[in-house]
């Protein structure tokens, strides 16, 4: 099975192979108008956040998953992610997917 949410950082702790297993991802970025202004909230860095067995979520996470408060993305829709698919970026977790609207 294969998600629409693609993860390039593999630092962070619920990236497994590109994909998302955290239950569900906070994007930021409330005025940002350009997609380094944007970033994900949820990320959590490997070598400093363990996971517990309750934590190591099995499921992959969507954009169904992905509550968003960029109000100028054009996917953005009552906070939520409307995308068809969503990258986030290796060098500082931003939303590559977010266009102003």
């Amino acid at each position: 099975m294969q998600s629409n949410l693609n993860c390039s950082d593999n630092t962070c702790a619920f990236n497994k192979s590109g994909s998302c297993y955290a239950s569900h991802i906070k994007i930021e970025g409330f005025d940002a108008c350009i997609t380094p202004e944007t970033y994900c909230d949820s990320f959590r860095d490997a070598h400093s956040f363990n996971l517990s067995s309750s934590d190591d979520n099995t499921s992959l996470t969507g954009t169904q998953n992905i509550s968003c408060s960029a109000i100028n993305c054009k996917y953005n829709f009552s906070g939520g992610c409307g995308a068809s698919n969503v990258q986030i970026n290796l060098e500082n977790d931003s939303c590559e997917t977010f266009q102003a609207k």
